[in-house]
């Protein structure tokens, strides 16, 4: 069998499109289209990439003389799956844990109640908070249940990574929606991070809990970002996507400073969404290979 002919039945054992697996390699879907055709190889730097995502080896993928029945490994082999017991041990850990201090401070709440009024100057109006949300205010503790909540979420996702992978593998859709949901959540949640912090400079002491609750998101966001491009199997296009999306991050950090520094307000979530669109629609497919439209 050569070349093309193996590439061809081992994509398609797979499930996968041209596109798919084009992204999965880091190359373009035409580069993927020749290769099948026969009329290029690829070159050094991506052959070994292609023969370990396909549980193969280099010599069987090369060496028209092996027959398919002589591959090294299946070429169906599930991806993912070193490592995945223990995520799913941790992620259970985590999210245990974090719902089991939910569920306490819930409790405590009960236990020891408490109230927080709140009456701005000027206004002749008082609200006051009572419950969960009363307790939380009262011992300063809204981070530490954006934190539970965050942990959850983390667990939950740890959980769920192994079906997650093993869909978006096939799926090149939900492969493109889990690298933007992550940036475009990033952009909202810095804006809503430096519009709180902008109120609490103006004395309005109860968006502490805002805050927290944009921060501890948007931490995940931005992790989630760097794992998206820690799955870059090309290390030079691994470095380079990378100083690209720490300078789109610093962007994103300076219009979020002079929110909160300017009170710019809505014309900082403008900024905002206009730096992320840019980013989406024209960096990531003219320089860092993704594209995030259906027609590319």
């Amino acid at each position: 069998m050569t070349f093309s002919e193996k590439l061809i039945r081992l994509r398609k054992g797979r499930g996968l499109s041209q596109e798919a697996l084009a992204e999965a390699l880091g190359v373009s879907r035409q580069a993927v289209s020749r290769w099948e055709q026969g009329a290029a190889l690829p070159d050094g730097g991506k052959l070994l990439p292609c023969a370990r995502y396909f549980g193969v080896s280099v010599d069987w993928l090369l060496d028209d003389a092996r027959a398919w029945e002589e591959r090294t490994q299946p070429a169906a082999a599930p991806v993912g799956k070193s490592g995945g017991r223990g995520r799913r041990i941790a992620g259970a850990v985590m999210l245990g844990l974090s719902l089991a201090g939910m569920l306490l401070l819930g409790i405590l709440s009960s236990v020891f109640p408490a109230a927080v009024s709140y009456a701005p100057v000027g206004t002749d109006w008082v609200h006051v908070y009572t419950g969960l949300t009363g307790f939380l205010k009262f011992h300063r503790l809204e981070w530490l249940f954006a934190l539970l909540l965050a942990g959850a979420a983390v667990g939950a996702w740890l959980l769920l990574l192994p079906r997650v992978q093993t869909a978006a593998s096939k799926n090149t859709i939900l492969r493109r929606n889990l690298t933007l949901l992550p940036i475009a959540g990033q952009a909202g949640l810095v804006y809503s991070t430096a519009q709180s912090l902008w109120w609490l400079n103006q004395g309005r002491e109860h968006y502490w809990g805002a805050f927290w609750f944009s921060l501890v998101p948007l931490l995940g966001c931005s992790a989630w970002m760097a794992w998206n491009l820690a799955r870059e199997q090309d290390p030079a296009r691994r470095r380079k996507n990378s100083l690209i999306e720490l300078a789109y991050c610093a962007g994103q950090l300076a219009v979020g400073l002079l929110t909160a520094e300017a009170g710019i307000g809505l014309v900082g979530l403008a900024l905002n969404g206009i730096l992320c669109l840019v980013y989406v629609e024209w960096i990531n497919p003219r320089y860092m290979g993704r594209c995030f439209s259906r027609k590319k």
